[in-house]
């Protein structure tokens, strides 16, 4: 499930993974859990476990998370969860030697929502000073290892103001381009973009949102949809808080069109929802 802050919230919560409290994430940072890890247990072990660890554990099993960082002390002593790039480490009990299993935690990933302001590419390579400034703020500035853009009218003119930093996934363009560092997020071919639709546009332009698919360090799939929704005119008031649903309808119907219904999804969006009472907007 999804909120207005998952950005802060990042993986979703599973058996694998737990999450920290908003209040002590940085903002736009996609923050992973500590160290988890994987006790190769045996029978003495799991037999000296306590009534509140035996909870613990089922709690663990059952697939609820915690909101804070798990430490040795609060893991139930029989907890198993599967591993994805681990280190063995080996460690000596009271009846003999047993395998510890400690998940090296994977760099936190920073996601960066930016219109881009469409002036930047009138005049195409005659604004190239302009998108080189853009693009230093966004690789080196912000870091970014992911980058939903809005009025990127070019993603070929932004890509090589990044000189390799990141990279584009194909097709997002016109308007809503996606960018990936590369050796931070894999890309495997899949993206475009889709329209929105005539009842979601308004009277400056067609209304879109990319998509791509990425996995991050551990191989872990999620995507990313990058949209721009409608402003002033017919999409003003409680009328623009309609077409903006509409534009969130065909979001999520081409999410699950894509297969990606029950993978981790991150939505940048420039949502204009000043049109329609900021967080009181339909969309």
């Amino acid at each position: 499930r999804f909120s207005s802050s998952f950005g802060r919230h990042w993986p979703p919560a599973s058996r694998e993974m737990v999450l920290v409290p908003a209040a002590t994430a940085r903002p736009g940072t996609l923050q992973r859990s500590g160290v988890r890890r994987r006790l190769a247990v045996l029978a003495t072990i799991a037999a000296s476990a306590s009534a509140a660890g035996a909870a613990g554990l089922a709690r663990a099993e059952s697939g609820q998370c915690t909101s804070t960082r798990p430490t040795v002390s609060s893991q139930a002593p029989a907890l198993v969860q599967r591993r994805h790039d681990v280190r063995r480490a080996r460690i000596d009990r009271v009846d003999g030697p047993g395998d510890l299993d400690i998940e090296e935690p994977p760099r936190p990933l920073t996601v960066l929502c930016w219109n881009v302001l469409y002036t930047n590419f009138n005049g195409g390579w005659e604004k190239a000073h302009r998108r080189k400034l853009l693009a230093d703020v966004m690789a080196n500035g912000m870091r970014a290892d992911i980058a939903g853009l809005q009025e990127c009218m070019h993603e070929g003119l932004m890509e090589s103001a990044f000189q390799g930093r990141m990279l584009r996934a194909p097709g997002t363009d016109q308007f809503n381009c996606i960018f990936f560092r590369p050796g931070a997020v894999d890309f495997r071919g899949v993206s475009g973009r889709r329209y929105l639709g005539d009842g979601a546009r308004d009277n400056y332009s067609q209304r879109f949102v990319s998509y791509a698919q990425l996995f991050d360090q551990g191989g872990r799939e999620f995507w990313l949809f990058s949209t721009h929704w409608c402003l002033d005119g017919p999409c003003s008031g409680a009328a623009g808080g309609e077409r903006h649903k509409l534009s969130a309808q065909v979001i999520l119907a081409l999410r699950k069109e894509l297969g990606a219904a029950s993978v981790p999804a991150i939505i940048t969006a420039d949502a204009n929802s000043h049109m329609d009472g900021y967080d009181n907007d339909d969309g």
